[in-house]
């Protein structure tokens, strides 16, 4: 609930005469402003973030009053529509269960969406009718991702509705925040991260409309905290002024992780005065990995980085990652090591929080061609705790870790087990049997979503990381055609 899309979806739609829409979030089955049960919908749409979200939408399903699979369903069941993340990367396990999907950014999908589904007699049996919408995805049928190519054209909700509760699993993650989007995309080029090859290439909002949109939203809603939203918020060309602007109009500002390569002193002493009390920062390994994952941070920038965070008195939250490609054994004793010299640099207990995920491939990156090995990965965490004994210090769970690399890489094969497992514990062994590591001349499940980036430049990544090869950012040295910008 406190995802900007979300509040996207819902103030473009609700900004329409002929259309009302409602919030349902989980685990509930009925909606936050009348009470309706699901299956009384016309349309029911969910926003698939995160893999795990998989199992959450079949509950919603069944609890709503809604048949699971979309064949048993009639025209008298709500249509079922899907999009985020998951959705445009990697649609094919629950296309069992969701009639139609939106591939990329709503805003350019759901008026076409809304106006066909108005004007056809029976939808649910006439989906090949919402093919002619750029955007939409039926299995078998290509694809191509949509994004808002001018931020300036994008829906940016004003009237942000922020939930008043203390129950921590509906407060937002930015707490009673303005949620200001000012950029999307990426082109770092890190080749584990999705989002940074499917929402190529990297727009953002010029600062006078976001100076305009900020007020606006604090009259409107009374929030005085404004968090930043973006893939990469600190490669904002204006991010300083920015801050400070926001600064000056009365806001605090928090943001996201930063990009150490964005991040300046004048930049921490703004954010510092603004209200941030923690900065997160990624430095994700040691640097002969960091090099194969393309992240091109060096040493003495993370450490920089952290000295002039605690000259500011800030905290810092560090992410890294476990079992990127080409990390071995004697690479992950240097990372213990690493961590825990940079838990000694803080001057005060606490001061340096961890945040350690196992390295799960993803479609659409270079690292698609990556397998997941549970009894290696066990092994790892199981090191790592051995030797970092602190308390500010965690790593997901190997088990859940191997579950979203299934949901993540596979195909239709999945529709089974994860309707199973709605009435029954899945065993890891079974999971097991379900990983499997795509190779490189394999047709991959996802062969129809066309995301922009072309298949030659993710295997010539891909390359590059196994050969330890920085790729700089093209941005600054300029075109390396991957296609998104075709």
């Amino acid at each position: 609930m406190s995802s900007l899309g979300f509040h996207i979806i819902y103030d473009f739609l609700n900004s329409r005469e002929d259309i009302y829409c409602e919030r349902v979030v989980y685990p509930n089955n009925k909606s936050i402003e009348t009470g309706t049960l699901l299956k009384e919908f016309d349309v029911v749409s969910f926003s698939l973030q995160y893999e795990q979200d998989y199992f959450n939408v079949l509950k919603m399903l069944k609890n709503g009053g809604i048949p699971l699979r979309k064949e048993n369903r009639t025209s008298t069941n709500p249509l079922i529509i899907a999009g985020g993340p998951c959705a445009s990367s990697n649609p094919i396990p629950m296309s069992s269960f969701i009639d139609l999907f939106v591939v990329g950014e709503a805003e350019l999908v759901l008026d076409d969406l809304v106006d066909t589904y108005l004007e056809l007699e029976d939808p649910k049996n006439n989906l090949q009718e919402f093919l002619e919408i750029d955007g939409v995805y039926l299995p078998d049928h290509h694809v191509k991702i949509v994004t808002v190519p001018d931020l300036k054209d994008a829906c940016h909700p004003i009237r942000q509705v922020v939930p008043e509760t203390d129950e921590k699993e509906y407060i937002p993650a930015f707490g009673r925040a303005f949620l200001l989007e000012i950029s999307r995309g990426c082109t770092r080029g890190c080749r584990f991260c999705m989002a940074g090859c499917i929402y190529r290439p990297r727009r953002e909002m010029p600062i006078k409309r976001l100076f305009e949109i900020a007020e606006r939203g604090g009259h409107a809603t009374g929030l005085k905290k404004i968090a930043l939203i973006g893939a990469a918020v600190s490669d904002h060309t204006k991010m300083e002024e920015l801050c400070e602007g926001l600064y000056e109009r009365g806001f605090q500002v928090t943001t996201p992780s930063l990009r150490i390569e964005s991040i300046t002193d004048n930049l921490l002493e703004i954010l510092k005065k603004s209200g941030l009390k923690t900065i997160t920062i990624a430095p994700e390994s040691i640097w002969k990995v960091r090099k194969a994952a393309n992240k091109s941070i060096t040493d003495d920038m993370i450490e920089s980085t952290i000295k002039t965070a605690f000259k500011q008195g800030l905290n810092v939250k560090l992410y890294f990652m476990l079992g990127l490609p080409t990390e071995d054994q004697n690479d992950l004793k240097h990372l213990t090591a690493y961590i825990k010299e940079l838990i000694m640099m803080g001057e005060r207990k606490n001061q340096v929080r961890l945040s350690i995920n196992p390295f799960i491939p993803k479609p659409h990156t270079p690292f698609q061609w990556e397998g997941f090995n549970l009894e290696e990965l066990k092994s790892k965490i199981s090191y790592l705790n051995s030797i970092i004994k602190y308390k500010s210090f965690k790593i997901e769970n190997p088990k859940t870790a191997l579950i979203q690399y299934i949901l993540s890489m596979g195909g239709t094969e999945l529709g089974d087990v994860l309707e199973r497992s709605l009435n029954e514990k899945i065993s890891i062994k079974e999971w097991t049997k379900l990983a499997h590591k795509w190779d490189l001349n394999e047709t991959l499940p996802w062969k129809n979503i066309d995301v922009g980036i072309n298949d030659e430049y993710l295997k010539n990544e891909y390359k590059r990381a196994l050969n330890g090869d920085l790729t700089p950012w093209c941005e600054e040295f300029g075109c390396y055609k991957c296609g998104a910008c075709d």
